[in-house]
């Protein structure tokens, strides 16, 4: 059977998982690179984000290799697709690993998010996925999608445009998420900070995705996780399943979440592990 080893070059994280047609749940590996690190100031991806992240990407086509798997892709998000130096990490990636980055669109974006986490729902499922840089979202049933839309608000932006001041990350939130949405039967949360915060209450000791999966996350305990960050405790210490780098924006992840959950008059949101990796194997590699 084929197997395609996937590379997710995410603004805040880069993530690997192996693939083949009888993946449910693809076992992710992460590496924290902040590839979108004072893209909120410059509009430009920085040169040690660059390498740092690029490095990353090396080693897990080294590991695709030892995996055995027989082929692998790379796509990138919001960070590469706004920047004005992106042409320059996707040219770096190619010279070094012989792979041309798919960098895709706000839209394809949230489609495939769709398509890992949602496709098959017989309710109309809403999914939303806060990355470093942008926040996808999108509606539908039965594999149809009727409302998707990628915003220019994520974890990193926010720290960046912010400054730890949670006002200030208030108002960017409500200026880049201020239009109406349609009506959901069901909420989901995909990617790392939905999944992050989901292991914060499923599993605070240790990240285990089997537990995380299908776990729920309220509204109560969002607000909670960012009167805390806010107030500066040190949730790495509390939570010692999340991540340094995810513990450093996850206040931000939880605010924009809430927004969301308002949006959409939910109290809360089910936590997915299936996700982009496994909509961009269904949509572009299978």
């Amino acid at each position: 059977m084929k197997s395609t080893a996937i590379i997710d070059v995410g603004s805040n994280s880069v993530r690997y998982a192996v693939l083949d047609e009888s993946t449910t749940v693809a076992a992710k590996k992460i590496n924290s690179t902040v590839l979108a690190d004072g893209l909120f100031f410059s509009g430009e991806l920085k040169h040690e984000a660059i390498e740092r992240t690029v490095v990353a990407i090396e080693q897990f086509c080294r590991e695709a290799k030892r995996d055995g798997a027989d082929e692998t892709a790379i796509f990138a998000t919001e960070a590469v697709r706004a920047a004005k130096n992106g042409s320059e990490f996707t040219a770096e990636v190619l010279r070094r690993t012989g792979i041309a980055v798919d960098v895709l669109s706000g839209e394809t974006e949230a489609e495939i998010g769709y398509a890992g986490a949602a496709s098959y729902s017989h309710e109309i499922a809403a999914v939303f996925d806060i990355g470093g840089a942008s926040c996808e979202i999108v509606c539908g049933k039965n594999n149809a999608i009727t409302y998707k839309k990628s915003n220019p608000v994520g974890c990193v932006r926010l720290r960046d445009g912010a400054a730890f001041s949670r006002e200030k990350a208030e108002k960017l939130i409500s200026a880049a998420l201020n239009a109406p949405l349609p009506p959901a039967e069901k909420l989901i949360g995909i990617g790392g900070t939905a999944t992050a915060l989901g292991g914060m209450l499923a599993c605070p000791e240790k990240y285990d995705m089997n537990k995380v999966h299908g776990s729920t996350v309220t509204r109560e305990f969002l607000e909670s996780v960012a009167t805390r960050f806010f107030e500066g405790a040190d949730l790495l210490a509390e939570y010692p399943s999340l991540t340094p780098n995810r513990a450093r924006v996850i206040g931000y992840g939880a605010l924009v979440s809430l927004r969301v959950l308002n949006k959409f008059g939910f109290s809360q949101y089910t936590v997915s592990e299936r996700d982009n990796i496994e909509g961009y194997y269904l949509l572009r590699c299978k």
